[in-house]
């Protein structure tokens, strides 16, 4: 999803998970109409990852310490089972090495990549990023972006709040165009970015290419 600040980008990311509800549409995720007040909406958070702009990290705690704390509390998996299955997350996005570290000897694109392991943790068949690299310097983007390419071609679903239109442009299947609360225009990449139909859309490409 792409679009200016305050377009609702980050909300509609929120409803995906339940956190958020709409008054005017049912959001359905998976199957599962997360809009539903009977849905169990704790199991259907288990089949989603989650990574937003800050890392959430507990600073007392390893880098794998972090990704092994949510299948110990949400899974009941054991502190060793838990253990070994983190390094695989952990591998993926190029931290094995970094596993006993505390998060304030990280930079801060370790640390989005152990929020993002830690994600991965739970084998999440969808994937949230709202945001992920918008409290990043800019040199630290580009690794936690080369990531999410990495899960893009390993066939990964994911659902992004960028703002990187090269990377939008580069790993989508589908271009969502929000601005005032509103999604304007949707379609494939080359469609949003090579023919936008929308003044909207015109405009804000217009601005951010």
């Amino acid at each position: 999803m792409i679009g200016p600040s305050g377009s609702a980008r980050a909300r509609s990311c929120a409803a995906s998970t339940g956190s958020r509800t709409s008054r005017t549409a049912n959001v359905v995720v998976d199957g599962f109409d997360v809009s539903d007040k009977k849905i169990d909406i704790d199991r259907v958070r288990q089949h989603i990852g989650m990574v937003f702009q800050h890392f959430n990290l507990f600073p007392h705690m390893s880098a794998i310490e972090n990704v092994m704390l949510a299948p110990v509390q949400t899974k009941r998996a054991s502190k060793e089972e838990a253990r070994t299955t983190a390094v695989r997350p952990l591998e993926q996005v190029g931290l094995a090495e970094k596993a006993d570290a505390k998060p304030a000897n990280l930079s801060g694109g370790q640390k989005q990549r152990v929020a993002i392991a830690r994600a991965l943790a739970m084998n999440p068949d969808i994937m949230l990023f709202d945001e992920a690299t918008s409290a990043l310097d800019p040199e630290m983007v580009g690794e936690v972006l080369q990531v999410r390419r990495d899960l893009a071609k390993g066939g990964m679903t994911m659902v992004v709040v960028t703002h990187e239109m090269g990377f939008a442009r580069e790993v989508s299947d589908r271009v969502i165009f929000m601005a005032d609360g509103y999604v304007v225009e949707e379609g494939t990449p080359e469609q949003i970015f090579g023919d936008p139909q929308q003044s909207r859309t015109q405009d804000f490409l217009n601005k951010v290419l």
